[in-house]
């Protein structure tokens, strides 16, 4: 390749790049970045992983029936039929409650996981409002922030 050849070569790539970065400045990047984490990152997450955080954990009838279909004993099932339908925000809540109610630990131990096998999710009816209030919350105090620290408009 002739020296004027790549000369030119390398003017046009410094002209490319010139051009590239009048059109997209170094402020709209940072604020493009600022953006992704704050906006956009925060609602990906908070609509994947709140819904699935928000439950209620309970014993229900069918879910003991199973229990005695597998052989559990009436020790351990007639103790857990105070516990049906209540609902647990945490599972080891649950979990705790049913070791309190079962008089004899050997017993707990052995069926611990076919208990905490019939314990079932269940969703709040209003997850769709509680996962918006949510977000709303954090979008007035991210425009609180930026109201209170950048009252120019500039960030």
């Amino acid at each position: 390749m002739c020296q004027s050849c790549y000369s030119n070569l390398k003017l046009n790539n410094t002209e490319t790049i010139n051009m590239f970065m009048g059109i997209i400045t170094w402020d709209d990047l940072r604020r493009a970045t600022l953006a992704i984490v704050l906006v956009i990152l925060p609602t990906v997450l908070l609509s994947t992983f709140l819904p699935t955080t928000l439950h209620n954990y309970q014993i229900t009838g069918p879910g003991l029936w199973e229990l005695k279909l597998k052989g559990a004993p009436d020790m351990l099932i007639d103790p857990l039929h105070e516990l049906r339908l209540k609902p647990y925000f945490f599972k080891f809540r649950l979990m705790g409650e049913v070791e309190s109610r079962i008089p004899n630990a050997a017993l707990f131990e052995k069926y611990k996981k076919n208990i905490e096998s019939q314990i079932s999710r269940k969703r709040p009816p209003a997850i769709n409002y509680i996962f918006f209030v949510v977000l709303s919350s954090y979008y007035g105090i991210l425009w609180f922030v930026r109201n209170r620290w950048f009252a120019e408009g500039k960030i």
